[in-house]
């Protein structure tokens, strides 16, 4: 089932189709932003059964420390079996890896394009 997308207070977006969450991080994300983008993700995981996580960062700035806690906290849930991360600058890869550095799972990775990480969330 696709969702309609939903905003977050700084306008990134999120959507739901079929067991996939998409996040499109295009906006600086704050605390704000991040506890929003939580809390719809953390809905459709637990309404939808939703159990992959395709975050789209080709666009994205900035994440504020308070977001990349969130963040973490929301990648901790252990519903969500793979989260694939695609694009990005260097500085928001790193600030990235920082993300999953706390998460302490090995079921989230980087890669160059959205094919590989679509290729990869099904494999």
């Amino acid at each position: 089932m696709v969702t309609k997308k939903v905003k977050s207070p700084n306008g990134n977006e999120l959507m739901c189709d079929g067991n996939i969450l998409y996040y499109t991080i295009s906006k600086p994300v704050d605390a704000e932003d991040a506890m929003c983008l939580h809390n719809v993700g953390t809905d459709y995981i637990n309404k939808e059964h939703v159990s992959l996580a395709l975050i789209d960062i080709q666009r994205s700035t900035q994440f504020s420390s308070a977001a990349r806690k969130i963040w973490a906290d929301f990648l901790k849930n252990p519903r969500i079996k793979k989260a694939a991360i695609f694009g990005g600058n260097i500085f928001v890869r790193t600030l990235a890896s920082f993300v999953i550095a706390a998460v302490g799972k090995k079921n989230i990775k980087f890669f160059s394009t959205e094919r590989e990480a679509f290729d990869w969330l099904h494999a």
